[in-house]
């Protein structure tokens, strides 16, 4: 096996996969608390009437979805990796059927918010390029009907994923009982389901094709492709913006006058803009960051069929940590770029953290006006 691993992959791909399971659990877990809470601020936070807009609808859809996945994937990991719960559980019937789920379920709602931040980047490209049809084009019907569109679309577009496993009954052996339990020996003669990949390699290898290319690879190229368009556009902006300032220190003749009158009432609009699209671009490398090497991957598996189980396997729980880190991490990228947002969260934090002491300051008052006036 180790040749096998050693011929489809890098080296050292075996004893990193033995050192870093160990601890994927423990990372996954703190990871998914944390992001869980994140994201539960961010839709509270972006859903405000102040905050509503079609870039923070977008941002909230995207939210929801990274959430769903972090709050189905702590079960996942708590059972299968911190081992939470008799090491029997893990070859019953109910526990295949619900790995089953999990790898449709979490990956169908990561290619959601793939797709979200696709719709982003292209809204946001509208709102630079085309400022003037920006509210035609991304107005709130059109943004609510992209929204759904992800959500009932992705389901179907993943749907393949369904027909790559399948749910396999066995009988523990003497020769077949390390396959089971890693830490545990499981009483001989006991029936055990595993969940095991199609034996049909065209299948298996269609299927890799359809999950590399169109849920990794094409959203990973169109985000590129925008988010290289929004880069163009805010240098030629800046470009702009200081060759009219330089012209001012010289001399400007009226029409230069009226131009750069009208980009001084615009200034505060277009730094904010500016910051907003910055904001947006990080979003989208984060998901480049964990999109591209998952598409290499599964392309790699598509082109080589035994590459999946001798080498992708050995870097799934990798690509699951880095994947629920870049659903975690929005929050301090909208609090460190966005004033905005920065102000509503405060806010929000400054109403729920004085609420509990209503009741005490009314009572301390309730008191006070009782010894000034006696009983009654």
């Amino acid at each position: 096996m180790a040749n096998e691993i050693d011929q489809y992959c890098v080296p050292g791909a075996t004893n990193f996969n033995k050192v870093y399971s160990r601890l994927h659990g423990y990372i996954a877990i703190v990871i998914c608390i944390v992001g869980s809470a994140t994201n539960s601020i961010n839709i509270t936070v972006l859903s405000r009437r102040e905050m509503i807009s079609p870039t923070n609808s977008i941002l909230t859809g995207l939210a929801v979805a990274d959430l769903l996945v972090m709050l189905e994937y702590i079960p996942y990991v708590l059972h299968m990796n911190i081992k939470i719960g008799p090491q029997l559980n893990k070859n019953t019937y109910a526990w295949a059927v619900f790995v089953y789920f999990h790898s449709i379920f979490s990956q169908t709602f990561h290619t959601i918010s793939t797709w979200l931040a696709v719709t982003l980047a292209v809204w946001r490209y509208i709102a630079i390029a085309f400022p003037h049809r920006n509210r035609t084009w991304c107005s709130k019907r059109n943004t609510a009907i992209a929204i759904i569109s992800a959500y009932v679309i992705c389901p179907f577009l993943c749907l393949p994923i369904y027909f790559a496993m399948n749910i396999t009954k066995s009988e523990v052996t003497q020769q077949n009982n390390s396959e089971f339990a890693e830490d545990l020996s499981l009483p001989y003669n006991r029936t055990v389901y595993v969940l095991e990949m199609s034996r049909n390699k065209e299948l298996v290898t269609a299927i890799m094709w359809i999950y590399s290319v169109i849920l990794k690879l094409v959203p990973s190229l169109a985000l590129s492709v925008l988010s290289t368009c929004l880069i163009s556009k805010l240098t030629t902006t800046n470009k702009r913006r200081q060759k009219l300032l330089k012209r001012s220190t010289i001399g400007p003749n009226e029409p230069e006058k009226e131009c750069l009158a009208e980009e001084s009432c615009s200034g505060r609009k277009t730094n904010r803009t500016d910051r907003t699209t910055r904001m947006l671009l990080a979003v989208l490398g984060l998901f480049l960051s964990t999109e591209v090497p998952q598409g290499l991957l599964g392309l790699a598996s598509a082109l080589a069929p035994d590459f999946f189980k001798s080498c992708y396997n050995m870097f799934g729980d990798l690509m699951d940590v880095l994947a629920l880190f870049t659903s975690s991490v929005n929050f301090v990228l909208y609090c460190s770029m966005s004033r905005q947002f920065r102000c509503t969260f405060a806010r929000l934090a400054r109403r729920i953290l004085s609420a509990p002491e209503e009741p005490t300051k009314f009572a301390a008052k309730l008191e006070a006006t009782t010894q000034v006036t006696g009983p009654l």
